[in-house]
C-alpha cells in the first residue's frame, strides 16, 4: 500500500542551462533505480514560457524516458510549473527491492499515456500521469478535458475500476483563470475542468466520498490529469475529511464560481474534491492533503497579503489533520503521531518565494518540500499547499 513506497523531490544541484539541469536530475533517477528501486511515477516540473518550449522540453524529457526505460515506461507528466530559481525539477515515486517482491509491477500504456499497476494478493493499484489530449493547441479547453477525462476512465475500466476508486487526483490547467478565446469565452477554463469533471463523476457512486484533489495553474500544457487509484480486498477504511473551517468545495454557491456554465441553461458545476482523503490498509494509515489556499467558509481571506494567505492555509491545514477533526470525521486517535512525508507549495508571484518559505518552514521542520510558481483557481488567491501525511502507530 502507497505509503510503503517513497515519494522524492529531486532538485539539479548543478547546471546552468535546462539541458544540464535535467541531465542532472535523470543521473539521480537512475542512481535510484540502479540500486534497487523500481520507479512508478515520474512528475518533470519545468520551467517554459509558452507552448512552443513546453513542447520542445516535454520531447526532450519523453525522449530520454525511452532511452532510460525502454518499454517499461513509468506514468510520467511533464507540467509547466517554474520550479523555484530553477528550470526543472522532478517528484517521483517509486518501491526499494524489498518490497517490490511482495507486489506485481506492470507497466502498461492506453494510447500515448504509460501508467503503472500494483498488485498485491490483497489490492490493485494504479498511478496515471501525463493524461492529456496530444495535440491540445488550438483546441478548445472543453476539447481537452473531455479527451483527458475520457483517457482516465478507460485507464479506470481496463483495470476494473471507477472513479470510485480515485485517492488522489490532481488538475493542471493552463491560464485556470483565463477564458478560452475558440469559442467558450464566458466560460474560465478553471469552470471548464469543473464542468467536464462533474460529467463523468456523475456516472458513479462515490459511497467513500470524492476523491482529495489539486486544481492548478500552468503556463502552458493545455490541461493534464495524474491520479492515485486503489482497490483493496482487505478490510480497508476511506473516509472523506471535511474542515469545519471551510464549506465543501463541492457545495459552492454560485456565487463564488467564476463566469458560465458550459450550459448556459444549467447551474454552474462547483469542483468535486474533497479537503482530505484517509485511507488505511493494515496498519499503513495516510492522509492525502488536498490543495489548500486562504479559504474560510467559500470566502478568499488576506486579499493582496500573501503573509496573510500563506498562515490562513496553514491554519486551515492544522485544523483539517487534528486529532479532534479526525475524530469527528469518524478516524480514531490511536495513532502517536501526524508527520507530513511530503508538501508541495504552490505559489502565484515569484516574489513571494521569500516570505512563504519562511512561514512554511517553521510549519513543515525536515519535510521536503516542492516550491513551484504557478497560478492558483482564484484571481484573488496567493499560494495554495498540498502534501500527504502519515499516521504514526
Amino acid at each position: 500500500m502507497i505509503n510503503k513506497y517513497k515519494r522524492e523531490y529531486i532538485i539539479p544541484e548543478k547546471g546552468a542551462t535546462f539541458n544540464n539541469q535535467l541531465d542532472d536530475c535523470l543521473k539521480k533517477i537512475t542512481g535510484i533505480r540502479d540500486h534497487g528501486g523500481t520507479i512508478l511515477q515520474i512528475t518533470f516540473f519545468i520551467k517554459a514560457t509558452d507552448n512552443n518550449e513546453y513542447l520542445n522540453r516535454k520531447n526532450i524529457i519523453l525522449n530520454y524516458n525511452r532511452e532510460i526505460f525502454h518499454n517499461q515506461i513509468p506514468a510520467n507528466s511533464v507540467v509547466s510549473q517554474t520550479p523555484d530559481d530553477r528550470d526543472v525539477s522532478v517528484e517521483i515515486v517509486y518501491i526499494t527491492a524489498e518490497e517490490e517482491k511482495k507486489h506485481k509491477i506492470q507497466y502498461k500504456q492506453l494510447g500515448q499515456v504509460a501508467y503503472t499497476v500494483v498488485e498485491s494478493e490483497n489490492e490493485k493499484e494504479i498511478f496515471g500521469a501525463g493524461i492529456t489530449l496530444p495535440d491540445y493547441v488550438n483546441q478548445k479547453k472543453s476539447v481537452q478535458a473531455e479527451t483527458a477525462f475520457s483517457i482516465m476512465d478507460n485507464i479506470l475500466k481496463n483495470e476494473s475500476m471507477t472513479f470510485a476508486d480515485v485517492i488522489r487526483q490532481w488538475n493542471y490547467v493552463e491560464d485556470i483563470v483565463g477564458y478560452d478565446s475558440l469559442c467558450e469565452n464566458t466560460v474560465q477554463n478553471y469552470q471548464v475542468l469543473n464542468e467536464i469533471r462533474s460529467k463523468y463523476y456523475s456516472k458513479v457512486t462515490f459511497s467513500h466520498g470524492y476523491p482529495a484533489a489539486t486544481g492548478i495553474g500552468m503556463n502552458a500544457g493545455g490541461i493534464i490529469l495524474e491520479f492515485y487509484a486503489c482497490h483493496t480486498h482487505d478490510k480497508e477504511k476511506i473516509i472523506p475529511v471535511r474542515n469545519p473551517l471551510q464549506k465543501d468545495a463541492y457545495e459552492y454557491s454560485q456565487e463564488v464560481l467564476i463566469g458560465d456554465a458550459l450550459n448556459i441553461n444549467q447551474y454552474k458545476s462547483a469542483p468535486k474534491f474533497e479537503r482530505a482523503k484517509y485511507i488505511a490498509v493494515k496498519n499503513n494509515r495516510l492522509i492525502f492533503v488536498s490543495g489548500t489556499a486562504s479559504i474560510k467558509g467559500e470566502k478568499t481571506i488576506g486579499i493582496n497579503d500573501v503573509e496573510a494567505q500563506t498562515k490562513t492555509t496553514i491554519e486551515n491545514i492544522i485544523n483539517l489533520i487534528s486529532a479532534e477533526n479526525l475524530k469527528i470525521n469518524g478516524i480514531l486517535n490511536n495513532y502517536s503521531s501526524i508527520k507530513f512525508s511530503s508538501v508541495r507549495v504552490y505559489i502565484k508571484n515569484p516574489c513571494d518565494i521569500g516570505i512563504v518559505k519562511q512561514i512554511c518552514n517553521e510549519f513543515f521542520p525536515d519535510v521536503q518540500v516542492n516550491y513551484l510558481i504557478a497560478d492558483i483557481c482564484r484571481d484573488n488567491l496567493l499560494v495554495e499547499i498540498e502534501g500527504i501525511a502519515e499516521l504514526k502507530p
